[in-house]
C-alpha cells in the first residue's frame, strides 16, 4: 500500500519542485554536506526520522531533505506556519503545524505568591491579578525564566487558584516565597489530537514524519531533553494498526560551523529502532503503564541518537577532543567528514571514561598547551605541517601562492564588489535577530543557531533585487554613453533595452558564481600565507620547537588510545571505520583545476629546492671537514617575546588570525623556556593494529631536523642531549623508514 501511494506522482509536484529548490539553496550555502549510512533508511513503509541535535532552525529539516531517500514530512510550529514567508514554504512542503505552550502563553496581570509553603503547598495567592478571567481548569501557570510550571485544577477567586501539585523547584520556590511575588504567565490547555490524527494518516499512507525532539532550535553542545511527542506518535500509530510496520530512524546534524557561509555539515542516519509489541500493550492500558511504556521506548531512541550526534558538558570538552582527534595517528589515509566526526565521537566517549586518569590528565593539560600556542603564533593545527621546512623553501612557496592569490583574487573581484551589500546586510540583520532570539530564549546559549536561516533568507530577497539594480544601471550606462562602450563591444547598441537587461542580468549572476569558485580558493591561500610567513621571519630552528611539540604530543595520544581504546570496544577488529582516500573538496570542476595545478606546481617547487638543499650524507661528508662545527646561521635568535610577536603581527602583509588573548601570551612566553625532549619517534603499524580507531592515512611524510638551542651546533646539541637522555635518541624520517609521521590534515 505505502508503494502505491508514493507511486502517485501527481499529488507530489509542488513539494518536489520547493524540496529541490530548498535543497540546492542551502547547498550554496555550505560547502559540503556529506551523509553517512543512508542506506540504512528504510525503502519502504511508514518511517519517523527522530533529528537531533536542533542546531540550525529551518535550515535542519532541508539537511535531512537533501540525504533521505524519501519523501518526509515534518512537524512545523503553528506560530511558524502563521507567518507569511515560512508559512508559504512550510505548507508547500507539506508541514503539520503543531502548536506549542510557549507560543501561546500570555502575560498575567499582577504577580503570585505562596502564602503558606507547608499548610498549603497548592494554593496560589495573586496581587493584583484576575483569575477568573485569564485562567481555567486545565491551564497552566508558568514562572519567569522556566523557574517551573503548574496545572490549574480550580479558580477559587481573582486572588486565589489551586495547583494540582506544588512545585518543588528550588527557583520556583525562591520566586514564589519573595516578598513581592512573582510574575507569571497563562498557558492555555492545548488540545494535540487534531496533530496526531494527522500524523497517522500520514503513517497509515506508508509516509515519512520528520521530528526534532529537542523542540525549539539551540546552540548548546549538549542535547536538550527530548520529549514525548515521537514516542506518543509511534506506539499510538501502532496501536491503532498493528500491521503498520513503523520504523523510527536516529538522525544526527553534526556541524563544523553552522552559522558560517561555506562551511561544512554531516548527517548521520543510526540503525532502525521497530517499536517493540510489548511496548503497545503496556500503552493499551493507559494511565500509569502507557507512561512506562513512552519513557522505555523514549529511552531506546535517546541510546539511538547518542550514536549519531556529538555530545558534551560543555565547548571547552568539545574543542579538547576534538584536538586529540586531529592529534591523533591513525594509519595512512586522509580521513572524509564522516569518518572525521565518527573518530570525535569515539573520543568523546573515551574521555568521558578515562578523563579521571592521571595519564589522560596530563596529555589533556599538555593539548591545551599546545593549542594556546597555536593561537599565540595565529595559525591551526593543520598549518604546522607548513613550518617543518626551510627559508629557501618557504620563500618560494610564499611567493608562489602570493601570485596564485592575485590571480584568484583578480577572478572573483568582480563578484565580491557585487555581493558587498548582501554580506554586510545578512551578517547585520542576522546578529539582530540573534540577540533577540536569546533574549527570548531560556536555553540558547549565543543564539547562534538563527543565524544561517536569517543569512539565507535575507540572501533570498537580496541578491536578485541586486542584481536587477545592478543590470538596470548598466541599461542606463550604455543607453546614455555609448561612446564608452568598448569598440570591441559595440554591438551591443543594437541591442533592445530588454537583451541589455538580460544579458546584465546573467553577466552578475555569472561574476557572482565565479567569486564563489575563485573566492573560495583564495581564502584557502591566504590561511595558509600566515605559517610560511612565520617561517620566513623566525626561521625553522625555532619552528621546529612547535612542530616536535605536536609530534611529541600525536605519538603520546596515539599510544594512550591504541592502549585504551580494546575496553571500550572490545569488538573493534569487526567495527572499525576504514579510511578512504581524500574526497575532493572543491567547488566545481574550473576551482578543481586550478587547485590540482597550484598543488603541483608547489609539488615541483618542494622537490627542487630540497634536491638543492639537502645532499647525501656521503657529499655532506666530503663537502664539509669532519672537526669542522657547521656555522650559526645569522638569523638564529631566542625564541620572540610576545611584544615581539605582536611587532611581527603588525607588519604582516594581511589580516589573519588573532594571537589569542593576555593568558595566551603568558603561557606562551612561559613555553618560550621550555626545552624540548626528543622521543623515540612513532608506534610502527604492527603497533597499532589493534587500536581503538584504525583508519586508513595516505599522506607524505616530511622531514625535520633537530631543534636549534642557543647557538651550539646541531652536534654539540645531539651529545648533549645523549648525555643527558642516553636510552632516547631522535629518529630522523629520512632515516627510518617505515614509520610514519601522522602529518595533520585539514578539515
Amino acid at each position: 500500500m505505502a508503494s502505491n501511494y508514493e507511486a502517485d506522482n501527481e499529488n507530489y509536484f509542488v513539494y518536489d519542485v520547493f524540496r529541490a529548490f530548498w535543497t540546492r539553496v542551502v547547498g550554496l550555502f555550505f560547502r559540503e554536506v556529506a551523509e553517512r549510512n543512508a542506506h540504512l533508511i528504510p525503502k519502504t513503509g511508514p518511517v519517523i526520522f527522530v533529528v537531533a541535535p536542533h542546531h540550525n532552525q529551518f535550515v535542519d529539516p532541508v539537511i535531512l531533505l537533501m540525504h533521505a531517500v524519501r519523501r518526509v514530512y515534518f512537524l512545523v510550529a503553528a506560530a511558524s506556519m502563521r507567518r507569511k514567508f515560512i508559512g508559504f514554504y512550510g505548507r508547500a512542503l507539506r508541514g503539520i503545524p503543531v502548536e506549542r505552550q510557549q507560543d501561546l502563553a500570555k502575560t498575567g496581570s499582577g504577580r503570585i505568591k505562596l502564602e503558606d509553603r507547608y499548610a498549603e503547598p497548592t494554593l496560589i495567592s495573586g496581587i493584583g491579578t484576575r483569575f477568573t478571567s485569564e485562567l481555567q481548569p486545565g491551564y497552566k501557570i508558568m514562572l519567569s525564566k522556566n523557574a517551573g510550571q503548574a496545572k490549574v485544577v480550580e479558580v477559587i477567586s481573582d486572588t486565589q487558584v489551586r495547583i494540582a501539585k506544588e512545585m518543588k523547584e528550588l527557583a520556583a520556590i525562591g520566586l514564589l516565597t519573595s516578598v513581592d511575588g512573582a510574575t507569571y504567565k497563562c498557558v492555555p490547555h492545548i488540545d494535540q489530537d487534531e496533530m496526531y490524527r494527522a500524523v497517522y494518516d500520514r503513517f497509515n499512507k506508508g509516509e515519512c514524519v520528520g521530528i526534532f525532539p529537542e523542540g525549539g532550535s539551540h546552540d548548546r553542545t549538549e542535547m536538550l531533553p527530548l520529549k514525548a511527542g515521537a514516542t506518543i506518535m509511534a506506539l499510538g500509530a501502532t496501536a491503532e494498526n498493528p500491521d503498520l510496520g513503523l520504523k523510527i530512524v536516529p538522525t544526527g546534524l553534526n556541524y563544523f560551523h553552522p552559522s558560517k557561509f561555506r562551511s561544512r555539515a554531516v548527517i548521520d542516519f543510526g540503525t532502525p529502532i521497530e517499536v517493540p509489541a510489548e511496548l503497545v500493550a503496556k500503552y493499551k492500558q493507559g494511565g500509569e503503564a502507557k507512561r512506562q511504556a513512552c519513557d522505555q521506548l523514549l529511552h531506546e531512541v535517546s541510546e539511538g541518537l547518542k550514536q549519531v550526534t556529538l555530545n558534551t558538558p560543555d565547548y571547552e570538552t568539545l574543542k579538547l577532543t576534538q584536538a586529540g582527534r586531529r592529534l591523533y595517528k591513525p594509519t595512512q589515509h586522509s580521513l572524509s567528514m564522516a569518518q572525521q566526526v565518527e573518530l570525535t565521537r569515539r573520543f568523546i566517549k573515551g574521555y568521558s571514561v578515562y578523563k579521571d586518569l592521571p595519564e589522560v590528565r596530563d596529555l589533556a593539560e599538555r593539548v591545551e598547551d599546545y593549542n594556546t600556542q597555536l593561537r599565540y603564533y595565529g595559525i591551526r593545527d593543520h598549518q604546522v605541517e607548513t613550518m617543518q621546512i626551510g627559508r629557501s623553501e618557504a620563500g618560494m612557496l610564499f611567493l608562489w601562492r602570493l601570485v596564485w592569490l592575485l590571480l584568484m583574487g583578480a577572478a572573483a573581484l568582480p563578484g565580491v564588489v557585487l555581493n558587498i551589500p548582501v554580506f554586510v546586510i545578512t551578517g547585520i540583520v542576522s546578529k539582530r535577530k540573534a540577540r533577540a532570539a536569546l533574549a527570548a530564549s531560556t536555553v540558547k546559549v549565543r543564539a547562534r543557531d538563527v543565524i544561517a536561516t536569517w543569512k539565507i533568507l535575507i540572501a533570498l530577497g537580496l541578491v536578485p533585487f541586486l542584481y536587477m539594480v545592478a543590470s538596470l544601471l548598466a541599461v542606463w550606462y550604455v543607453r546614455r554613453s555609448p561612446q564608452h562602450v568598448p569598440s570591441s563591444l559595440s554591438f551591443v547598441g543594437t541591442w533592445s533595452g530588454m537583451q541589455l537587461y538580460c544579458a546584465a542580468y546573467a553577466l552578475a549572476a555569472l561574476a557572482s558564481y565565479t567569486a564563489l569558485i575563485f573566492g573560495e580558493q583564495a581564502m584557502d591561500i591566504v590561511k595558509s600565507v600566515r605559517p610560511l610567513f612565520l617561517t620566513l621571519i623566525l626561521g625553522q630552528e625555532h619552528t621546529e620547537l612547535l612542530v616536535r611539540q605536536r609530534e611529541e604530543l600525536a605519538t603520546d595520544i596515539t599510544d594512550l588510545v591504541n592502549e585504551l581504546g580494546p575496553k571500550i570496544y572490545p569488538e573493534f577488529s569487526k567495527t572499525r571505520v576504514e579510511g578512504g582516500p581524500p574526497a575532493d573538496e572543491s567547488t566545481s570542476g574550473i576551482g578543481s583545476a586550478f587547485h590540482d595545478t597550484m598543488h603541483k606546481a608547489e609539488q615541483a617547487i618542494r622537490q627542487r629546492v630540497r634536491a638543492r638543499l639537502h645532499k647525501p650524507a656521503d657529499e655532506a661528508v666530503e663537502a664539509q671537514p669532519p672537526a669542522m662545527e657547521r656555522r650559526p646561521s645569522k638569523y638564529s635568535f631566542n625564541p620572540p617575546t610576545p611584544g615581539t610577536m605582536a611587532k611581527l603581527n603588525a607588519i604582516s602583509p594581511m589580516e589573519f588570525l588573532g594571537t589569542g588573548g593576555e593568558a595566551a601570551r603568558k603561557q606562551a612566553a612561559r613555553k618560550d623556556d621550555m626545552s624540548v625532549t626528543p622521543t623515540t619517534g612513532t608506534s610502527t603499524p604492527q603497533q597499532r593494529q589493534n587500536g581503538l580507531f584504525d583508519f586508513s592515512w595516505d599522506d607524505a611524510t616530511s622531514d625535520f631536523a633537530t631543534p636549534a638551542t642557543g647557538s651550539k651546533s646541531p652536534q654539540q646539541q645531539q651529545q648533549q642531549q645523549q648525555q643527558q637522555h642516553p636510552d632516547d635518541g631522535v629518529h630522523f624520517l629520512d632515516d627510518a623508514p617505515g614509520k610514519s609521521t601522522g602529518s595533520p590534515k585539514a578539515e
